[in-house]
């Protein structure tokens, strides 16, 4: 009898210890849910309206497109006469990234031309950007897509490996998201867009906070009803 009462208070005791520890951990882990998003250095807003030889103009977002918490929509042109749309958007909780030119085109109606997708090199970055063309013959546009993932901010606190690891399971990272259109009526048309992402790149990097990572890659993303 005396055996079994100890066996019990064994594992009494060790339940204990287990409910203890976890109590522990989930306290530990709920110390970094109210860590805010880390914000932008300068607000889109104070994008260059001009970037070398483009002259920008703001244009009217539409309902469908406010989507995270910052955005940008400006029609640029060239002294030389080409046009581009530059689209930018900032979510605190990576909101931007759930949209990206090979969905929102497709579901457009413009078939991609796979043959020209390519990535290049930008100045200030060993990450590249993409570039795709969408359309059809007499009616294409060169896309140029890329991102920032933002550095996270603990308010001076100094995370362990499981907070991180709660932090980003419980909340997407910041980041911006940036597009480029430029229709292609010249051939040199896509030679010029990529001068125009150079000089919106070096720009955008001065609203950003320091240690922001470029990207180009594309998270999984769903047809809106897709199964």
């Amino acid at each position: 009898m005396r055996s079994l009462l100890i066996r019990a208070t064994i594992v009494l005791l060790l339940f204990a210890g287990v409910g203890v520890g976890q109590w522990k951990l989930m306290a530990h882990l709920a110390e970094v849910e109210d860590v805010p998003p880390t914000p932008l250095v300068q607000p889109l807003a104070t994008m260059p309206l001009e970037l070398g030889p483009w002259q920008g103009e703001d244009r009217e977002i539409e309902e469908p497109l406010m989507i995270g918490d910052q955005r940008l929509s400006r029609k640029y042109v060239h002294a030389g006469g080409q046009s581009l749309t530059l689209w930018m958007v900032y979510s605190g909780r990576g909101e931007d990234r759930d949209h990206h030119p090979e969905i929102c085109m497709a579901v457009a109606g413009q078939p991609e031309d796979p043959s020209v997708r390519q990535t290049f090199a930008v100045p200030g970055d060993e990450h590249p950007v993409q570039q795709y063309r969408f359309g059809r013959t007499g009616n294409s546009q060169w896309v140029f897509y890329w991102h920032y993932t933002l550095p996270s901010i603990t308010d001076g606190r100094e995370l362990t490996p499981a907070q991180e690891w709660h932090r980003k399971l419980r909340r997407k990272t910041g980041s911006v998201t940036i597009e480029v259109f430029a229709p292609e009526t010249a051939a040199r048309d896509a030679d010029g867009a990529r001068e125009f992402v150079q000089q919106v790149d070096a720009a955008v990097r001065r609203i950003l906070p320091e240690g922001s990572v470029r990207g180009s890659e594309r998270k999984p993303v769903k047809y809106v009803g897709e199964e």
